[in-house]
């Protein structure tokens, strides 16, 4: 029910539905309703196209949690889902990383800058890096070399949602206290998934990546609407997602 909600809230379903209605109000002769619905439909794609709303909408959760110092040490690492295209890994038969595939690079080159730290992947199922992060590479593999040797990764497929992501990584981890670990997700990912952490207890140092936007609020139209559709159906459900949290007090900010 939850994600059908979500997928009905997106900006993208609405401006279908608003043309989908539109049609129907035609069909029915309702001149001046389907005049209206269209009219609602331009205007919201022109200002998609000529605003920077995915900016307004992004950069502030970008902004909110800034990239900590990188500490000497670390005894773990914590990689949040979301950066593997299941379905092409598993008909390639090898890793294929989606749009959010910075998440899993920055944690190939947080675990060689530190050999002693272990690794905590969320979201993610074994088979899918198994040509990844291991000493020997072989012809599929994007991740590897000897600080991967021996190293204890955990792959947490189960998690469906950044609570459940936050509450298996915390019993597969069971960090002790003095513990350093990092926390490695997108930048407009890191406010819920910080705050969700430390809702648990669990207080990690925030490794944002995945940038998506400049921070600065400029005019610059996009002609690449499906794109800018995409991006703002991302945020507006972050955003949504947020306020859930708030509510049910999974989030401590």
């Amino acid at each position: 029910m939850t994600e059908a909600l979500w997928g009905l809230l997106q900006p993208s379903t609405l401006l279908v539905l608003l043309v989908v209605l539109a049609l129907v109000a035609t069909w029915l002769r309702w001149v001046a309703v389907a005049a209206t619905l269209l009219t609602t439909f331009l205007v919201a794609v022109a200002a998609v196209v000529l605003l920077p709303v995915g900016e307004w909408l992004g950069a502030p959760l970008e902004t909110r949690v800034a990239a900590a110092p990188l500490p000497d040490r670390a005894d773990g690492i914590v990689v949040l889902g979301g950066a593997v295209d299941w379905r092409v890994t598993r008909e390639r038969g090898q890793l294929a990383l989606s749009a959010a595939g910075e998440r899993i690079a920055a944690a190939a080159a947080l675990a060689q800058r530190y050999p002693e730290a272990r690794l905590v992947v969320t979201g993610s199922f074994a088979d899918a890096f198994a040509d990844d992060f291991r000493a020997t590479p072989t012809d599929a593999s994007l991740f590897f070399g000897p600080h991967f040797a021996g190293r204890d990764v955990r792959y947490l497929g189960a998690a469906r949602s950044t609570y459940e992501d936050a509450l298996l990584a915390l019993e597969a981890a069971a960090p002790r206290a003095g513990e350093t670990w990092l926390l490695v997700t997108s930048a407009w990912h890191m406010p819920r998934a910080l705050g969700t952490f430390r809702a648990l207890g669990w207080t990690l140092v925030p490794v944002p990546v995945d940038y998506r936007t400049t921070g600065a609020l400029r005019i610059a139209p996009s002609w690449d609407v499906a794109a800018t559709l995409a991006d703002l159906d991302r945020l507006v459900r972050e955003w949504g997602a947020i306020a859930v949290y708030r509510r049910e007090g999974r989030l401590l900010d």
